[in-house]
Parts: structure tokens; sequence; C-alpha cells
């Protein structure tokens, strides 16, 4: 049993949630076994940790958009060789607000962790609300990953696709969707899959515990997508 601590601002009920449906997890307030938290000041040292939003060389980074159930039924057809070689990956996040840092270092971590190698040609061009990331790989695939922050509020879409040398698949947040009256106005919601990643996350970090498995390599994952964002936004045009 691994004793669980969470120290969160926000969605703390959430994760102890789904932590309690870890048969091998316990979730506590003190004597931890290791921590999930989104603030690096609050990590004891010595502890292991996962750490939300950022990242830290004695944390394990979290990666919310690789355990989401769409891209891990996606990686799972990958893994057993169903879609063969990755060709072309696209990704479509759009939304009301601003374009964060964080959702295109995920968008960016999902794509190298797919095509398993990093890009070898990077490229990006923005304007006012949107911006565009294309990264290349040597065996010639391509990524392209298109962020919108001018949707109307309330409104927001996500979509992903891979095409194989042996098939494709699809997924986006408007399948197997309610359709919902409200203010007059007709609107999706997704039932019951908002917070979906939040187990499967939990159980990777705590297996990576009790195998004693260090965060370095984790941290390399997000510290290479973290670099593709900084690279493309310093030299990204309008």
């Amino acid at each position: 049993m691994t004793r669980l601590c969470f120290q969160l601002k926000e969605g703390e009920a959430d994760y102890s949630a789904a932590a309690s449906r870890i048969a091998d997890a316990q979730v506590v307030e003190e004597a931890a076994d290791a921590i999930v938290t989104d603030d690096a000041g609050l990590i004891p040292e010595g502890l292991p940790a996962l750490l939300l939003g950022d990242t830290d060389a004695n944390a394990f980074p979290a990666f919310p958009w690789r355990f989401s159930p769409q891209v891990q039924s996606i990686r799972a057809s990958l893994d057993e060789g169903q879609l063969g070689t990755p060709g072309l990956l696209r990704l479509h996040h759009w939304h009301p607000g601003a374009i964060t840092t964080d959702e295109q270092i995920a968008a960016v971590d999902l794509a190298l962790w797919l095509f398993d190698t990093a890009p070898d040609a990077t490229y990006c061009t923005s304007s006012p609300g949107s911006r565009l990331i294309h990264l290349g790989f040597p065996a010639g695939g391509m990524a392209m990953i298109d962020f919108s922050g001018a949707l109307p509020d309330g409104d927001r879409y996500h979509s992903l696709s891979l095409i194989g040398s042996l098939g494709a698949a699809y997924a986006d947040d408007h399948r197997d969707r309610n359709l919902v009256f409200s203010g007059g106005s007709a609107k999706a919601e997704l039932p019951g899959s908002r917070d979906a990643y939040i187990q499967p996350m939990l159980e990777d970090f705590l297996n990576s515990v009790r195998i004693g498995k260090l965060p370095e390599t984790a941290n390399n994952d997000y510290l290479k997508a973290q670099q593709i964002v900084q690279v493309t936004s310093a030299t990204s045009s309008t």
C-alpha cells in the first residue's frame, strides 16, 4: 500500500477520489510515501512527487494529455502495430481565452510521445488568437498542432488524428456526447470523462515510485517539449 498525499490549489477532491479507486493506494494527510502537488515549494526533500503544471529536477512532471482515454486507446493501437509507423499527426485545441504555455508543452509532448523521437525540423506561425506548430520528424513524419483562443465563452473543441503506414485513428470531444439545452442554446457535454485522465496518471506515477524509477527520464521528456515551445515562440511569424 502506497500512502499518497495531495497538496493542490484546485481539483484536490477529484484527485483524492481518483486515488481512492486505486486498490493499492491510500490517501493520507501526513506520513506519506509520495505527494502530488502543483507547487514545487511544497515538496519535502527526498519524497517522490508528481508535479502538475511545471517541472522540477526532483519531481515527476505530470503529462495529463497522455492519459486521456482517447489518447490511451490510440497509443495502445500504435503499440500493438495496428497503425504501423506514424506518418501524420493532426491536433486541434480550440477554446476561449489565452493560449497557454502549459497546453503548448502538453501538445508538443504528446506528439513526441506518439512518434517516439525528437523532430529535426520545427516551424511556428502565429496570428492574434491562434498558433500553428509544425514538427517534422527524421523518417518523414510530421505533426500539425493547431491552437485557437478565439472561440466564444463556453465553447471548446479538441481533436486528434494519427495516420500511420497501416491504419489511422481519430478522436475528438464531440463524439459520444449528450445534447444539453441551457439558456436557449444547444451545448454538447461529454459525460463522465472530463477528469478521466487522473486515475491512470496517478497509477503510472505510483508504479514509477514502487519500482524505484527516477524522475530524470520524465523530466527530459518535459524539457524537450518545453524547449521546442520556447524556440517556436521566439521564431514564430505573424
